[in-house]
């Protein structure tokens, strides 16, 4: 396929490539899924940026189109950029060039899952440290705010089936792959006054969720507590039976626990999600039921 991204183009741009049928495919349906695919890959880059400052909303910039199939440039553009960083071109360099990485990592493997995201964003955590002289090293996003982006991608893609879909970075260009989508896969968007904490703990199960992935309670500082269970490669072992958990078992994990403030500092919401199960730990004594 032809390149319309070429390697003098100003960091941060990219561009977006749909095929289709001269005379054949409705104008509004490709125009639609293009609309739709720029406004989740601005949503993608908000995500990367949440953990930068949360007032910051990428946009894109439309610097050309070209026929045939329909080929756009994209530019990048921040609004609401902080006063002490409008003349800072160092900044606005770091910047666009941490969306291009970001997104061509985790643009190629849409339906990671939740190990596999925090190992990218492992991998970007020195990109977010690289801020001028000058500025806080930054670090990279939760892995649930990511998650949500990358459903919003595989929604827009899935507005336009049978049409090929990629998008050229000056890092190399990525096919997006058609991908069936489902509504209830989609994560709700929370309020933006958000502290995040990760590590690794053990959590006592008090019941699991034998069908989903969020009615999953464990025992947490002597209290019952509901959590989100988003590795899912080992909640389908899990449902398909290939181990049992019992009442008292515990597992090894490592968590994002998201706490939600209002303007006045109150405490409005707490949620507790587990990222990675990393071992099951059963009591002494204590055998699995076959």
């Amino acid at each position: 396929m032809e390149r319309i991204l070429e390697s003098q183009m100003l960091e941060g741009e990219i561009g977006l490539v749909i095929d289709y049928e001269p005379g054949k495919t409705l104008a509004v349906d490709v125009l639609q899924a293009a609309m739709g695919m720029i406004e989740a890959l601005d949503k993608l880059d908000a995500a990367l940026l949440s953990s930068v400052n949360t007032s910051l909303q990428p946009v894109s910039v439309l610097n050309d189109v070209q026929h045939s199939s329909l080929k756009m440039l994209l530019a990048r553009a921040l609004r609401h950029i902080p006063d002490d960083a409008v003349h800072n071109l160092d900044w606005k360099q770091w910047v666009g060039g941490l969306l291009v990485k970001g997104k061509y990592k985790l643009l190629q493997n849409l339906e990671a899952d939740a190990p596999e995201i925090r190992a990218t964003l492992i991998e970007l955590e020195e990109d977010y440290k690289a801020a001028p002289v000058g500025l806080l090293g930054y670090t990279p996003p939760t892995v649930a705010d990511v998650r949500e982006a990358l459903d919003g991608v595989i929604q827009a893609r899935a507005a336009l089936p049978g049409q090929h879909m990629e998008v050229q970075t000056e890092l190399g260009d990525i096919t997006i792959p058609e991908a069936v989508f489902q509504l209830d896969d989609v994560h709700v968007a929370g309020p933006q006054q958000t502290v995040t904490n990760t590590g690794t703990e053990f959590f006592k199960i008090k019941a699991p969720d034998m069908l989903g992935s969020s009615q999953w309670q464990v025992i947490r500082n002597g209290r019952n507590t509901r959590v989100d269970m988003l590795h899912q490669k080992w909640l389908d072992s899990y449902h398909a039976r290939e181990f049992s958990i019992l009442p008292g078992d515990s597992l090894k994990c490592v968590f994002e626990e998201t706490i939600t403030y209002d303007d006045l500092g109150n405490e409005i919401e707490r949620k507790l999600a587990i990222v990675e199960v990393q071992e099951v730990i059963s009591p002494p004594m204590q055998r699995p039921l076959i």
